[in-house]
């Protein structure tokens, strides 16, 4: 069986970030639905949860302008009611829709924001890059700023028995020059993120890091994936002492959002 040249050139880019975070096997994940099982790529005494899990299966997160002549909201109720009931019979196991808040994102570039959340490789392909389907039609028809093919890794999850947090925040950054893709990760996974993640007013936080193989002239290496109970919660921190991260980035726009929940 011959090998197309799309495969073996993305074999060859995935030793790369990922590869650098140890994930076992990952080459592999396009040719059948990889594992459900968790890789833990460091041992780390955790701020709560499991800190430095990488995710099974792969991320789309897609920035999204609203047309002319039609408001956000209408938006919003516009694309869950074109689209929605059709992605929710494919491949994606999450889906959700956020409106950006205006009012609380100092960069204010998009209106809104979908991600979707595939369980492998293959099942993400399957919808974007073996022929058309609902989702490259959705692609197609809302046009998005940018794409952002990712993989996460989780810091801290949501605590088990408490409400949902109400506020959520993307922090999407480019990298500065100095860095590598890999150099980037090992940095934000085991230097930034557990100094942040020790704030305990934070709800949840995943470190959202670009997939080169599926998105290679993106502008942006990633993004945090942050939650607060509320606003008022967003600058505190839990110990004086507990320092504010120096940034890996060469360029972050901040973001908070409204999610809706599709699948």
């Amino acid at each position: 069986m011959t090998t197309s040249k799309f495969e073996t050139d993305r074999r060859s880019l995935m030793g790369g970030t990922l590869g650098a975070l140890t994930i076992a096997a990952i080459s592999g994940a396009a040719a059948a639905p990889a594992s459900k099982t968790l890789a833990t790529i460091r041992k780390a005494v955790p701020p709560r949860g499991t800190f430095g899990i990488v995710m099974p299966g792969i991320k789309r997160t897609a920035f999204l302008n609203v047309p002319a002549g039609m408001n956000p909201p209408a938006f919003q109720d516009h694309w869950i009611a074109t689209y929605a009931p059709r992605l929710r019979m494919r491949g994606a196991q999450t889906i959700i829709f956020n409106l950006i808040d205006k009012e609380h994102s100092p960069d204010k570039r998009f209106d809104a924001v979908t991600e979707m959340f595939f369980d492998s490789d293959w099942a993400y392909e399957q919808e974007y890059l073996n022929g058309p389907t609902a989702y490259t039609e959705e692609a197609e028809r809302t046009r998005p700023a940018i794409v952002i093919v990712s993989r996460q890794i989780g810091i801290r999850d949501f605590d088990p028995g408490r409400p949902r947090p109400a506020v959520k925040r993307f922090g999407v950054l480019r990298r500065k020059p100095e860095l590598t893709t890999d150099t980037l990760a090992l940095a934000w996974r085991n230097d930034h993120a557990p100094l942040f993640a020790a704030n305990d007013y934070l709800r949840r936080y995943y470190v959202n890091l670009t997939d080169r193989t599926y998105a290679p002239d993106v502008p942006w290496d990633g993004y945090a994936d942050i939650w607060w109970d509320d606003f008022a919660s967003v600058p505190l921190h839990s110990d004086a002492r507990v320092p504010i991260p120096e940034s890996d980035s060469e360029e972050v726009m901040y973001m908070f959002m409204t999610p809706t929940a599709v699948i």
